[in-house]
């Protein structure tokens, strides 16, 4: 028969489990607000402190320092969130520009939204650039970063590129460049691939603007913001798994056994 001690440690999880996930969705919430509200520096030093008190709070109240440990894990869930959140924020909102051409698209970097008459992207005019990502286990990641000049119409190669289109994959048979369309009239700001654009410069002997811009299709943003907004909303669920998995072994083994009862 279980002892008194044990029945009430098995009886006390389920509840345990609930509380931590209220905690976790609630420090999940909290954290776009405060990314929308403060600079993000401050919303993570702020937010990472208040989750990982939250956890020390409910240890205090519960007698239990299961939530000591949850307030560690809430600090690095909260940290995710914020960053996924702060990500979404980002592509979806910013400054939009109207150019006359996308020959204009270095002159106006505070935008993030670029639109412009119709503009070609060179693919044959395309330069790579590869690299690797070591591991702790197994072979390397191989990378590559292509970038592809996107002109104005009329555009001749003795005219400087102000723009790139660009994208990166893990080393793949077809070239993620080559989904791009023949002719664009709006692109997002991304991340810059100044190797790669260096790598079409040289191969195909062009001149750029000191500045280019550097692009992603309206598809390609949507797409990386769908997956920000999914993640923001996994991390809280995650960390709460994590923390609830410890738990559970933890009380697993440090459940008295139950000795074989007597003939």
């Amino acid at each position: 028969m279980a002892s008194p001690a044990s029945s009430g440690q098995e009886g006390a999880l389920p509840r345990l489990l609930m509380i931590g996930l209220a905690a976790m969705v609630a420090i999940g919430l909290a954290a776009p607000l405060l990314v929308l509200a403060l600079p993000f520096p401050i919303a993570i030093a702020l937010g990472g402190l208040g989750a990982f008190l939250v956890g020390v709070a409910l240890a205090l109240r519960l007698r239990t320092g299961a939530f000591v440990a949850l307030g560690l894990v809430a600090l690095f869930g909260f940290i995710g969130v914020a960053a996924e959140a702060a990500l979404w924020l980002r592509l979806g909102g910013g400054v939009e520009a109207r150019l006359a051409s996308v020959a204009e698209a270095s002159a106006a970097p505070e935008a993030t939204r670029l639109v412009f008459p119709e503009a070609t992207a060179r693919a044959d005019l395309a330069g790579e650039a590869r690299s690797r990502i070591p591991r702790s286990a197994g072979p390397p990641v191989e990378l590559s970063a292509f970038a592809v000049p996107l002109v104005p119409q009329g555009w001749d190669r003795a005219q400087p590129v102000a723009a790139f289109l660009v994208c990166a994959e893990t080393r793949a048979a077809t070239p993620c460049a080559a989904t791009f369309p023949a002719r664009l009239t709006e692109a997002f700001r991304a991340t810059p691939r100044p190797e790669a654009a260096q790598a079409a410069l040289a191969l195909h002997g062009l001149t750029a603007v000191a500045e280019p811009a550097f692009l992603a299709m309206t598809d390609e943003i949507a797409a990386e913001r769908a997956r920000a907004g999914w993640m923001a909303l996994a991390w809280p669920v995650l960390a709460w798994l994590a923390w609830a998995a410890g738990l559970a072994v933890y009380r697993m083994i440090s459940l008295p056994r139950r000795r074989p009862a007597r003939i």
